[in-house]
């Protein structure tokens, strides 16, 4: 018996429209990315070493870490440099690396900073630098806001 000619050409079809209907792969995006940078600081000093995310249910997850001086720039692992327009929590944790500036102890960021955050924020093009102070003991809920956007 032979198969008849349309039907062996079947998979090839399939083939054809599962590519041509985006089946195949993530979907293209495209963000205008905005710059994002700021700094961090606990109980007014530069907290060096602490690790920044901004998290949002819409947008990809940005992260930073601050320098010496407590200054930090946000990128993404898919796009890059900066963030979508739009509003993210921001969350903060620390590691055994996690210092106040020029000091050689280690300072413990509250397990509050890292799960609650310490305040939500609107990314657009006009936002500028972000400021966020760390408490030792965060008020309820870890937010503390954030200044510039």
């Amino acid at each position: 018996m032979t198969i008849p000619l349309t039907m062996r050409r079947l998979p090839l079809l399939a083939v054809i429209a599962a590519f041509s209907t985006g089946c195949f792969g993530p979907p293209t995006v495209n963000y205008d990315m905005i710059p994002v940078e700021g700094s961090i600081t606990f109980e007014g000093e530069p907290l060096a070493n602490a690790e920044v995310m901004f998290d949002s249910a819409d947008f990809p997850r940005g992260f930073g870490t601050t320098d010496e001086n407590g200054r930090f720039t946000v990128t993404t692992r898919q796009f890059g440099a900066g963030l979508p327009a739009g509003r993210y929590r921001v969350l903060v944790t620390g590691s055994e690396k996690t210092r106040v500036r020029g000091s050689g102890k280690v300072v413990p960021v509250a397990t509050a900073y890292g799960e609650s955050g310490v305040g939500r924020v609107s990314i657009d093009a006009s936002a500028g630098p972000l400021s966020f102070d760390l408490k030792a003991k965060p008020p309820v809920g870890g937010a503390t806001g954030g200044e510039g956007a």
